[in-house]
């Protein structure tokens, strides 16, 4: 399967695909409880608790929930409800990483920051974004309007490891969708056998076109940052590769393919992770070439 970035959507102009964009989200705006989709167990003590617009995953530690994303913040009740479908109480969240700097990942952080008292993570250079330039956060396309930026309670560098339990996760900066996009590396155990997982915390093209660095005041040099992160990323040994978004890495044709045939599990594919930067890559490439 080719990832979702056929180019078709990124041929627009950047002032006609914001436009695009803010047309075809208001349903889901208006209706948010269209995109719940049932929780499920990707593999042993690794959950997905997304929804059907927006990734989140869970990992439990044995000493605590690791909640990778918070989604958007008008969706808090679709993970609030997830969570505790999967099996788990959301007070038991010890460690809430954020994957980027963006309203529709960091949307439930304070809530359940003061809800249930959770520790919250996030990249120094995406802290230092939001705290200089708080328009980078695009709250101006949040339809809530009372959401505010996330309050980070511990800042991580590249290739810092952050330890809970039983995992140890690996973050890996991934500058080009934000200057502190962060990707994420740990195992899980499943039995006899060991899978390593790859999180990339933003693959999105929106956020790389001129105009939109212009207007909130973004480096255009992140355009090359990303095509750095790809070959930086490339090559790492990923057994589960996560998306931040269920299109990214087929989320929820995956899970039907899991209901369909329960002895089979397509989240484990050890080809997956680069074969999908290759792909990446390669559109992106055309996308520069379009020079927009």
């Amino acid at each position: 399967m080719k990832n979702e970035f056929d180019l078709g959507r990124y041929n627009k102009k950047y002032a006609d695909l914001e436009k695009y964009l803010a047309e075809t989200n208001v349903d889901f705006y208006t209706n948010p409880s269209q995109a719940y989709i049932k929780p499920f167990r990707i593999v042993n003590n690794l959950y997905y608790v997304g929804d059907k617009r927006v990734c989140a995953h869970i990992v439990d530690t044995g000493d605590g929930l690791i909640l990778f994303d918070a989604g958007f913040q008008h969706t808090i009740h679709l993970l609030v409800q997830s969570i505790w479908e999967a099996g788990f109480n959301p007070k038991d969240i010890k460690y809430l990483i954020l994957s980027h700097g963006h309203f529709d990942h960091f949307g439930a952080a304070n809530e359940f920051r003061a809800l249930y008292g959770c520790k919250t993570f996030m990249s120094s250079a995406d802290t230092e974004m939001l705290q200089k330039n708080p328009r980078a956060g695009l709250l101006d396309m949040n339809p809530n309007p009372f959401a505010t930026l996330p309050i980070i309670d511990h800042k991580f560098e590249d290739g810092d490891i952050l330890k809970l339990g039983n995992t140890s996760v690996k973050c890996v900066l991934s500058p080009g969708h934000s200057p502190g996009t962060t990707s994420f590396f740990f195992d899980v155990a499943d039995k006899a056998q060991t899978y390593r997982v790859g999180y990339f915390g933003g693959i999105g093209f929106l956020t790389l076109y001129k105009d939109f660095l212009k207007k909130y005041n973004l480096p255009l040099t992140l355009r090359d940052d990303f095509l750095k992160t790809i070959d930086k990323l490339k090559g790492m040994k990923v057994d589960i590769a996560l998306g931040n978004h269920p299109a990214q890495n087929f989320t929820l044709e995956k899970r039907s393919k899991m209901l369909d045939n329960p002895n089979q599990n397509p989240f484990i594919n050890p080809n997956e992770w680069d074969d999908y930067l290759t792909n990446l890559k390669e559109l992106y490439l055309m996308f520069l070439e379009k020079d927009i």
